[in-house]
Order: C-alpha cells, then sequence, then structure tokens
C-alpha cells in the first residue's frame, strides 16, 4: 500500500463567549440609532435658532426657541446617559471574552477597560488602546499583538475625542453668551458638533458590530488569519 503523506493542518481551538453578547449588542445598537436621531432634530432645533438670530425677532419667539432647545437638551442628555452605560457595560463583556478566550498578557481588565474613561488625561488614550486590544485578541487570541489594526479604531477614537471637545466648548460658549454674535457662535459650534456625533454613532455602530463579528467567528470554529481572511480546519 502506498501511503500519501497527509498535508500539515492547524488544530482549530474550540472558543467560548464568557457572557453571550448579542441581547447587550442589539440594545447598544438600538441606542446608537435613537443617539443619532437626537442629534439629527438637535441639529433641526439649531438650525431653527441660527435663522432666529438672524433676523429681528419677538420676546415670545425668543422664549418658545429657548423652551425647544432646553426640552430637547434634556433629551439628549438623557439619552447620552442611557447609551453610555450600555456601551461601556457592552466593552465591559467584551473584555470579560476576550480573556475568556485564553489571551495572554492583556493589559487591561474588564473593569480597566472601562474605568480609565474617568480619569483625567488617561481618558484621552487609554480608552482606545483598551479597545484596541479588545479587538485585536477577538480575531486571534494567541497572535493578537501582532495582528494589524482596523482603521475604524482610530476613525472611532477621534470622533469620540472630536464631539467631545466640540460639545463642551459649544456648551460653555452658549452659557456665557451675551450678544447675538456670540450666541451665533455658540450655534454653529453647536451644528458641527453634532455633525461629528452623527458620524460617532454611525462609525461606533460598524466598530461594535465587527468586533462581535470577529469573536463569533472564533466561537463557531474559525479563525481569522493575520490576512483578514477566514481559515477553517483542514479535511485529510
Amino acid at each position: 500500500m502506498n501511503d500519501s503523506p497527509q498535508n500539515p493542518t492547524e488544530e482549530i481551538r474550540q472558543f467560548q463567549f464568557t457572557r453571550h453578547p448579542e441581547p447587550l449588542t442589539r440594545f447598544v445598537k438600538i441606542m446608537l440609532v435613537v443617539s443619532l436621531g437626537t442629534s439629527l432634530i438637535s441639529l433641526w432645533s439649531d438650525w431653527l435658532q441660527l435663522e432666529l438670530l438672524a433676523g429681528q425677532y419677538t420676546e415670545a419667539e425668543g422664549e418658545a426657541n429657548d423652551d425647544r432647545q432646553g426640552m430637547i437638551g434634556l433629551l439628549n442628555l438623557a439619552v447620552l446617559i442611557v447609551t453610555s452605560i450600555a456601551f461601556l457595560k457592552w466593552i465591559y463583556r467584551a473584555n470579560l471574552n476576550s480573556r475568556g478566550f485564553g489571551a495572554r498578557d492583556m493589559a487591561f481588565t474588564p473593569g480597566w477597560a472601562i474605568g480609565c474613561y474617568f480619569v483625567p488625561i488617561l481618558n484621552l488614550f487609554r480608552p482606545y488602546q483598551a479597545m484596541k486590544e479588545i479587538w485585536l485578541v477577538s480575531g486571534d487570541p494567541d497572535r493578537w499583538q501582532s495582528q494589524p489594526v482596523t482603521p475604524l479604531l482610530g476613525c472611532w477614537w477621534a470622533l469620540w475625542l472630536g464631539a467631545g471637545f466640540l460639545g463642551q466648548i459649544s456648551f460653555r460658549l452658549s452659557l456665557s453668551a451675551k450678544t447675538i454674535e456670540a450666541f451665533r457662535t455658540a450655534t454653529n459650534l453647536s451644528i458641527i458638533s453634532e455633525v461629528v456625533h452623527v458620524i460617532l454613532c454611525l462609525v461606533a455602530w460598524a466598530l461594535l458590530a465587527d468586533i462581535v463579528a470577529r469573536q463569533t467567528a472564533l466561537v463557531e470554529g474559525s479563525r481569522i488569519s493575520s490576512g483578514g481572511s477566514m481559515r477553517t480546519e483542514e479535511q485529510p
């Protein structure tokens, strides 16, 4: 009998979720869509305010504008709080699952992956590093440190910082504004901030979906190679 040698194969490890991400992921996606919607409402309201500031208006019109802006501001704040809590909880769970896949030398624990958002100075770069670690481990827990990084990560973090800075500046300007011109400047900055936030919601949605897809691929028995292609166990 002439035995032909078998082709070498790579053993595919079996991965399991420590906590299944699907229900929470679905909720975060819904909240990102809601957050995007409230940003669009804010854009519409800011545009109405710009039109009002461009001409003469009565005291009643000014009060109606302030009431509308105030209600929309409260709506935005409520949506922001719920979305932020859900997103941080999702990061905690994504990190927990990454550690459950057996990755070694991860710098961020689940708690630190969300805690770094609340530490001044560190919150300018540590959250990006924590999300980057999650994304890399989700693709290949064994060789995660040598894998290329998706451009989505840098785009998401730049938008996150930009929306936060612009929103803070716009809010402070609106509080201190005493003239029509100052109110126009604050409103224009608010519009720019909301546009950035709309894009941020879309990119965050895509990044979240990408990480969940990578983790699901591991659990389903596939491995994403360093080149980005799917590699399944070969049959002899």
